[in-house]
């Protein structure tokens, strides 16, 4: 009985033991953001996650099973500075000025303009290099985009700029990481009703209008972009990186 306990217990110690999958998502802004719906997916597939936000206390609330942190690029980058066992990241932060959502881009603001860029693109530039220098079993890295990176959507003119940077980030990132074994790539979600979703003049209508011209006749979900997320966070996109992986019902296909 003793030799036989023994050999069990050798046999558990060769099995290859569960590695810890903890990820980062940064830029939750409120409850209805799909950065949530990202974490609740990872949570729920066993991942530990890191929510940041610029107001953690309202987060704490609707997200207690997350750690949430206070992040406001640039002033505070702290919420980064001990974590040192991510294998994931999700970039989830985009802002501009809503005043002149209504302008075009002819109206916009110099200083909106780089603002929104810094903060919507150059912010995952920067977090990512802090991330990957205090990570080294970082695997994954994911950035969320919009179809206005590559087609004019009404009211999205700068963020549009911003989100184009941030595609071509994606895949510059995913160049100069690939011999760190670190995959980069983004998911370029449908027009999901979101809190940042009032940057469009209308969306009801804009809503509306998209998900009549997608293939599947309908929007698509937050759950739908978090699955897709955690695919490519998982070892099962591992051969993947520099893709921009569309979840809009093949919107993107069709004439806006």
């Amino acid at each position: 009985m003793a030799v036989s306990r023994a050999l069990e217990t050798l046999f558990e110690l060769r099995k290859p033991q569960p590695k810890t999958r903890k990820v980062l998502v940064a830029g939750v802004s409120s409850k209805r953001s799909l950065g949530l719906a990202i974490g609740e997916h990872m949570h729920q597939s066993g991942w530990e996650t890191v929510l940041t936000t610029r107001r953690p206390e309202r987060l704490a609330l609707v997200a207690p099973h997350h750690e949430v942190r206070h992040l406001d690029y640039p002033d505070d980058m702290s919420a980064i500075d001990d974590l040192s066992d991510l294998t994931g990241m999700v970039f989830c932060l985009a802002k501009t000025d809503i005043a002149d959502k209504d302008s075009g881009l002819l109206g916009v603001s110099e200083e909106n303009f780089l603002k929104t860029i810094s903060t919507s693109c150059y912010s995952f530039i920067a977090l990512v290099r802090e991330v990957q220098r205090r990570n080294p079993n970082l695997r994954s890295v994911v950035a969320l985009t919009f179809l206005g990176g590559e087609r004019v959507v009404p009211g999205y003119e700068v963020l549009g700029v911003a989100k184009a940077a941030l595609e071509h980030s994606v895949r510059a990132l995913a160049s100069e990481l690939g011999h760190e074994n670190v995959r980069v790539n983004g998911v370029s979600a449908g027009a999901v009703p979101t809190t940042s979703s009032r940057v469009l003049p209308d969306f009801r209508r804009v809503h509306e209008a998209l998900s009549r011209q997608s293939f599947l006749r309908r929007g698509v979900t937050a759950e739908e972009v978090a699955g897709a997320t955690a695919y490519l966070l998982s070892e099962q996109s591992g051969g993947t990186t520099g893709e921009i992986l569309q979840v809009n019902g093949g919107l993107r296909h069709t004439v806006l």
